[in-house]
């Protein structure tokens, strides 16, 4: 008989545990792992919204990497991300593309004044323009334009909550050992403390799971498509999760967006064949990969004292693992704007006709916005006023 692994209720059918927590893209579930109430716990407050905190912490990559979540949510708009050099604040909408902020409405409307509002898009100005009519105050647009303009240097911080982040990921390897091993093998060697701080938070997670970039990881041999995915394809950016036996230990290895590392002590050694699996996250339909492993030579468990130790190393190691995902979003959003160039200065060519002086005019103008806009002037550009009211 299948128990939950955190209370020993039995399991009931329509509870859906996430191996990788569904806000980080995944796409693997089990009902064989959790009851409904311990499920739901972990984004509640009797655990610490741990599922919440995990989300909370890797918003950045997700809206770089445009993650859409496992339940199919959108990938998250960072707000408030930055100002422009007038002020302007803009958000940072997913794939770390800048969306201006709608600006604040004016305290007084008076007949007769005049106001500058400032909106990121035409639906935004249609919604602002129908607000003043439900309020009474009619307006009339005297002028629209189009501001673009380069955006400044943005500075974010990636912020871990580390006892928070430990315990989620020593969630995903428990929940990982019942889809590899079945329910009977995790309860029987996913050890109870670890369990039990899992959820609880006590005995201390840092005695079983933490960041690990020092201790050597699992050599994978082979990485095949699971039989229900087997048109898998890599992102390059895979969860992935290895359990095998080390030094007298059953380890669980976790990788988060490829690069983020964390290790797990899970019990002691079970005498089980090393297994890994792997997901893509990047894909909007679940997308699974077996590993093929041979486990490390050695393993130095994670203690109270390892991420004081090991502070400089981890750093470093969160620094690449950053910098990688950003590097994939830079080549990426590079690749979007040339297209995005192109298909707009074909069209202006376009709209020009045969008449070889307005096409020379065209390709000017779009010249200059161009080198405009790189060099941090801004490019205005007087719109059609009848665009706010289709």
């Amino acid at each position: 008989m299948n128990k939950c692994l955190f209370c020993g209720s039995d399991l009931d059918p329509g509870s859906e545990e996430h191996v990788f927590p569904a806000a980080l893209g995944g796409r693997l579930v089990t009902r064989k792992a959790t009851c409904t109430n311990c499920n739901n716990a972990f984004s509640n407050d009797s655990t610490g919204r741990l599922e919440d905190e995990l989300a909370r912490s890797f918003a950045l990559i997700r809206n770089a990497l445009k993650i859409w979540s496992g339940r199919n949510a959108p990938p998250p708009t960072i707000p408030r991300a930055g100002k422009m050099e007038n002020g302007t604040e803009f958000d940072l909408a997913p794939g770390y593309v800048p969306k201006t902020r709608t600006g604040p409405f004016p305290a007084n409307i008076e007949a007769g004044s005049q106001h500058q509002l400032i909106v990121p898009d035409m639906s935004e100005a249609r919604r602002i323009i129908n607000v003043f009519e439900r309020r009474g105050s009619p307006v009339s647009i005297d002028s629209v334009f189009s501001v673009e303009r380069k955006v400044p240097s943005i500075n974010q911080r990636i912020v871990f909550d580390g006892p928070k982040l430990w315990r989620s990921v020593a969630k995903m390897a428990a929940i990982g050992f019942v889809v590899m091993f079945g329910n009977e093998n995790a309860r029987k060697f996913v050890g109870a403390d670890l369990r039990t701080s899992i959820k609880c938070g006590r005995p201390d997670i840092a005695e079983f799971a933490g960041w690990d970039f020092v201790n050597p990881w699992p050599t994978v041999v082979s990485v095949q498509p699971h039989d229900k995915t087997p048109d898998a394809t890599s992102s390059g950016f895979e969860h992935s999760l290895i359990v095998t036996d080390v030094n007298g230990y059953s380890v669980g290895y976790i990788s988060l967006f490829r690069k983020f590392r964390f290790s797990i002590r899970l019990g002691e050694a079970t005498d089980l064949l090393p297994r890994g699996l792997a997901l893509n996250p990047r894909s909007l339909k679940p997308e699974r990969f077996n590993l093929n492993v041979v486990a490390a030579s050695t393993f130095s468990p994670r203690n109270a004292g390892s991420f004081l130790a090991e502070h400089a190393t981890i750093t470093k190691g969160v620094e690449e693992a950053v910098q990688f995902a950003l590097k994939a979003w830079s080549e990426e959003a590079q690749a979007g704007r040339v297209n995005d160039l192109v298909t707009e200065l074909l069209s202006a060519i376009s709209d020009a006709g045969q008449d070889e002086i307005a096409r020379e005019a065209a390709v000017r103008n779009f010249s200059e916005k161009v080198a405009a806009v790189e060099l941090g002037s801004a490019w205005i550009t007087e719109l059609d006023k009848s665009l706010v009211d289709e």
